[in-house]
């Protein structure tokens, strides 16, 4: 884990500069966050770039890092409806990034039954066997990460970051971010990767300025196995 404290006044030149957007090929997602209009007005934004070392050599692609402020005052965003689709024997996004109280559906695609669950602590449970054309659907009620599996087929995995913020962004593949109108103050900032170790630190932000972070992170691997939903290993059951 790593941290870092910032503490950033800048000038009109070189918030200008800072600005700047990097390779757009893989662009950055912006959260939801629709503050009320004093803070809009009176806000600030925190951007930067994610640098990832994997093997001990910077990795090309940064896309996929979800960077996001934690303790901003204010009501969250509204929860939204998402889709997770299954696919080729594969979910499509296999990342996604919801606020808490959102909604993922899980349509099937694939002309095969699926059974979608997860034993995650932010979110447990078990959808079920169901067939090609239908939907399910699961709320998710608490922050953290949940890990989504197929109990018939165990190369289909994907990862929901719920957060309890809506001041969020997820870096392109450049590494760059950015988060809009955000109130004032001082707050914990986290990059979260899908594997490998986390950023946290402490960012400050003033009225109508934008704060540029440096990010450097470490990606491990991912498990190689996962069981299934009775803790059994796949091809058989207790």
């Amino acid at each position: 884990m790593r941290s870092f404290t910032a503490l950033i006044g800048l000038s009109a030149a070189v918030l200008g500069f800072l600005g700047a957007a990097g390779p757009r090929a893989s662009r950055a997602q912006e959260g939801p966050a629709k503050p009320a209009a004093a803070a809009a007005k009176g806000g600030g934004s925190v951007g930067g770039t994610v640098s990832i070392l994997k093997d001990g050599a910077p990795k090309a692609n940064k896309s996929g890092v979800v960077v996001y402020l934690e303790n901003v005052p204010g009501p969250l965003p509204a929860p939204i409806v998402r889709e997770i689709r299954q696919k080729n024997l594969t979910f499509s996004p296999g990342l996604m990034v919801i606020v808490k109280g959102s909604t993922v559906q899980f349509p099937n695609d694939d002309k095969v039954f699926h059974n979608v669950f997860s034993v995650s602590k932010a979110a447990r449970f078990d959808l079920g066997l169901y067939k090609s054309g239908t939907t399910k659907a699961v709320t998710f009620k608490q922050a953290g990460v949940v890990d989504v599996y197929c109990n018939i087929h165990p190369q289909m995995v994907a990862k929901i970051k719920v957060l309890d913020t809506g001041y969020f962004a997820v870096t392109g593949s450049d590494g760059t971010f950015r988060i809009k109108n955000v109130p004032p103050g001082t707050y914990p900032v986290v990059a979260w990767q899908a594997h490998g170790d986390e950023y946290r630190g402490e960012v400050t932000v003033t009225a109508g300025a934008t704060v540029q972070l440096s990010l450097p992170l470490a990606e491990g691997k991912a498990p190689k196995t996962h069981l299934r939903k009775d803790g059994t290993p796949y091809g058989r059951y207790k």
